[in-house]
C-alpha cells in the first residue's frame, strides 16, 4: 500500500515540477468517514493538473477549489477491510511516500541537469563552428579581395589600346564569388596579341594563376615566339609545374589571338571567338580543336593547332568568357551566344567602346537585380576603315571551324 500511495505522490509531484508549480502536499489517517482512511492532499496558488494523475492509485479523487483562490487535488485511499496502521507505521508510510518522492524528483532533476548540459555542450559547440565558419568567411572574403585586385592591376590600361589602324575596347567586371577571368592585349614587334582565359574556381589560387598566366604570356612574346603550338606548349609546361608546386588542382581555359598585317591566328581552347565582318554579319570559331586546358597535363603539344582569317578594313574580332552567354534572367533563361552575336552585328558600325557599351547594357538588361555569380569579360578588336558602313537590319549567323 506504501508503493501504490507512494507512486501516485511521484506521479503529482513530476506533473507539478514540469509545470512549475509551488505546492505543498499534506498526508494523514483520517476516520471521518465512518473508517480509516488515507488522505493525500495537493495544495497551490495555481489550478493544478487534471485529477486522472491519481485516479489509478485512489478510491476517490476530489478537485476542490478552496478559500484565497486555493486549489487542491485530493485523494483517499479506503482501508475497510485492511489492516488500521498505527501512529508509528502511519508515519512509517509517509517517510516512504516522501522519500521516493524526493528520490523521483532528483532522478528527474538529474535528468534535467544532463538535458541542460547537453544543451550547453552543443551550444559550445555551435558557437565554436560559427565562429570557425566567420573565420573562414573572412579569410575567403580577403582573399576573394586579393584576387579582384589582382585582376585588375594586370589589366592593360587605356594607353595601351591605342595602336594605329586598330580600334580596341576591353571590359571585365569582377563577380562577388568569383575572380577567375584574365584578359590582355599586348603590342610586341608589330604583333597585336589578344589574350583570354577563365580559370577554374575563384579565390587567392585564382588570382595568383592568372598573374602566372600574363607573366609568362608578356615573355613569350618579348623573346618573340610565334609559333602558336611551341607557344603554348611551352606556357602549359611552366603552368603545369607551378600548379604542381602549389598542391593546387587549378586549369584555365586560354584562347590567343594574333592580329599583325590584316591577318588574324587563333589557337588555345577557350569560349567561341567572333568573327565579325565589316557589314556586321558574324561567324563563331569553334576552338574545342585548337588547344586544351592549361594547367591541366603536362604535355598538351598534340593537341595544340591554330587558324589563320585575314580580316579586311572594318572587320574584327570579338573575345568573352563565359559570364556572357551564361548569364541568367529571374526565370534561369541564359543570355545565350546568339544574342550576343545579334547584338554585336546590330551595333557593329559603331566604335568598339560603343560595342562594347551595347553588349554589356543588354546583358545587364537581361540579368535584372539577379546576383551575379560570374565574372563578365569582353574584348572587341576592329580594324579600322576610312568609312564604317550600316549594317542590314536581318543578318544570319554562320559557324566556321
Amino acid at each position: 500500500m506504501a508503493t501504490r500511495v507512494a507512486t501516485a505522490t511521484s506521479q503529482m509531484c513530476r506533473a507539478l515540477y514540469k509545470l512549475s508549480i509551488i505546492f505543498e502536499i499534506e498526508f494523514a489517517l483520517n476516520t471521518t468517514v465512518g473508517h480509516s482512511a488515507l488522505w493525500l492532499n495537493f495544495t497551490a496558488h495555481q489550478s493544478l493538473p487534471v485529477i486522472n494523475l491519481l485516479t489509478p492509485f485512489f478510491d476517490q479523487v476530489h478537485y476542490l477549489t478552496l478559500e484565497n483562490n486555493f486549489y487542491r487535488v485530493q485523494g483517499m485511499l479506503s482501508l475497510r477491510d485492511r489492516q488500521i496502521f498505527n501512529n508509528d507505521m502511519s508515519a512509517k508510510i509517509k517517510s516512504i511516500i516522501q522519500q521516493k518522492s524526493r528520490n523521483e524528483l532528483m532522478i528527474e532533476l538529474e535528468v534535467k541537469n544532463r538535458e541542460l548540459y547537453e544543451s550547453l555542450e552543443d551550444l559550445k559547440q555551435t558557437t565554436r563552428m560559427k565562429e570557425q565558419l566567420q573565420e573562414q568567411n573572412l579569410r575567403m572574403g580577403a582573399e576573394l579581395n586579393v584576387s579582384r585586385m589582382l585582376q585588375q592591376m594586370i589589366l592593360p590600361k587605356p594607353e595601351e589600346l591605342v595602336i594605329e589602324k586598330l580600334d580596341i575596347a576591353g571590359f571585365m567586371e569582377p563577380a562577388d564569388e568569383v575572380g577567375g577571368d584574365y584578359y590582355d592585349v599586348l603590342y610586341t614587334h608589330g604583333v597585336v596579341t589578344l589574350g583570354i582565359g577563365d580559370v577554374t574556381g575563384h579565390g587567392l589560387e585564382s588570382g595568383i594563376l592568372m598573374l602566372m598566366v600574363q607573366t609568362a604570356v608578356r615573355t613569350l612574346k618579348e623573346i618573340r615566339e610565334v609559333d602558336p603550338v611551341r607557344f603554348l606548349d611551352t606556357l602549359n609546361r611552366t603552368m603545369y609545374k607551378n600548379v604542381q608546386r602549389m598542391n593546387s588542382e587549378k586549369s584555365l581555359t586560354l584562347a590567343i589571338v594574333n592580329y599583325a598585317d590584316g591577318e588574324i591566328s587563333i589557337s588555345g581552347q577557350h569560349e567561341e571567338i567572333l568573327i565579325i565582318r565589316n557589314n556586321g554579319q558574324v561567324e563563331r570559331i569553334d576552338t574545342m580543336d585548337l588547344g586544351f586546358p592549361i594547367g591541366l597535363d603536362s604535355e598538351i603539344a598534340d593537341f595544340i593547332s591554330h587558324i589563320t582569317l585575314d580580316l579586311q578594313p572594318g572587320d574584327g574580332v570579338a573575345l568573352y568568357t563565359d559570364g556572357i552567354p551564361e548569364a541568367k534572367d529571374i526565370n534561369k533563361v541564359q543570355y545565350g551566344v546568339e544574342r550576343l552575336c545579334k547584338v554585336i552585328s546590330e551595333n557593329w558600325y559603331k566604335s568598339a567602346q560603343d560595342i562594347k557599351d551595347a553588349v554589356i547594357t543588354d546583358v545587364r538588361r537581361h540579368i535584372g537585380k539577379q546576383k551575379v555569380f560570374d565574372d563578365i569579360t569582353l574584348l572587341v578588336l576592329k580594324r579600322k576603315s576610312d568609312i564604317y558602313q550600316e549594317i542590314p537590319q536581318h543578318l544570319e549567323f554562320k559557324s566556321k571551324t
